[in-house]
């Protein structure tokens, strides 16, 4: 959660190409949240997002894909606001 209330988490098979998204959860004014897009995966960079997210004081995310990286083997990403 930032500091605003956001809540943030992932989808394995979203997005474009079906590789995965990391989306938003903002606090409604009635309750409930609305849902945004963050960041779509496209298979390239990595795809199949999975595990917790972390966020720093800076806003940036950090996370784990299974695919990707060198070897294809999975990688650890960074979304900047």
């Amino acid at each position: 959660m930032d500091a605003s209330g956001n809540l943030y988490g992932t989808s394995l098979e979203e997005g474009a190409n079906d590789a995965g998204t990391v989306i938003e959860l903002t606090p409604a004014s009635g309750g409930g949240y609305t849902t945004s897009l963050v960041f779509s995966f496209s298979g390239r960079g990595g795809s199949g997002p999975d595990g917790n997210l972390l966020l720093d004081t800076s806003g940036n995310i950090y996370g784990t894909a299974g695919y990707g990286g060198a070897k294809g083997d999975g990688l650890v990403f960074k979304i900047t606001p």
